[in-house]
């Protein structure tokens, strides 16, 4: 599974799968006074229902059936003065808790971090400059997710930024891309020398 991103900054783009061209996620980080808050919506099926007034007009409407609908996924609150905050599964989430920082990884490297997904097993994420990839965190390093940012060409294939997601781990999409928000936002902070979590 492989998504194309439409920005050089993945924190602010849409995520379109690569094969049919189809908007799958939308993420948007918009910076007020003290805070940035980054939401993640994704992609509804166009077989769930819509919540409305129930009239028959909404129901037999064209653009109803044809019309792309992205519901609320995940949101991230980066707080200046207070600990930020993750809400995704219905549950309020402390980063700090929910993510640990591995051992013996210098202060000034490029953030990694590791959590326990809904599947019980841990996972890795490693940043560098040009990419960030998940990886199982039991010692076998085997490749979870990668993201990619966009080449121009020069010295490598040009591209576009991307997100790729490798079998058997597609069931969970949802929380590799809102872990990959997460460290995403660290690694840009990283990179503009600024201090976040």
């Amino acid at each position: 599974m492989r998504f194309t991103i439409s920005s050089p900054k993945p924190i602010n783009a849409t995520y379109k799968d690569a094969e049919t061209g189809i908007i799958q996620y939308k993420v948007r980080s918009p910076i007020k006074v003290h805070e940035v808050i980054s939401t993640i919506t994704r992609r509804i099926d166009t077989d769930i229902p819509r919540r409305n007034s129930g009239s028959e007009s909404d129901h037999s409407s064209s653009s109803a059936t044809t019309s792309a609908r992205f519901g609320h996924l995940a949101e991230i609150a980066w707080y200046i003065r207070k600990p930020s905050l993750m809400r995704f599964g219905g549950k309020e989430i402390d980063p700090e808790t929910f993510f640990t920082k591995p051992e013996g990884v210098p202060w000034y490297g490029y953030p990694s971090r590791i959590f326990t997904a809904q599947d019980g097993k841990e996972y890795k994420w490693v940043g560098s400059y040009q990419y960030s990839r998940l990886k199982l965190n039991d010692g076998s390093d085997t490749l979870v997710a990668e993201y990619g940012c966009k080449s121009v060409g020069l010295l490598s294939k040009k591209r576009d930024p991307y997100l790729e997601i490798f079998p058997p781990y597609e069931h969970m999409v949802d929380e590799i891309m809102v872990t990959f928000i997460f460290v995403e936002r660290l690694r840009r902070s990283r990179q503009d020398g600024n201090t976040v979590l």
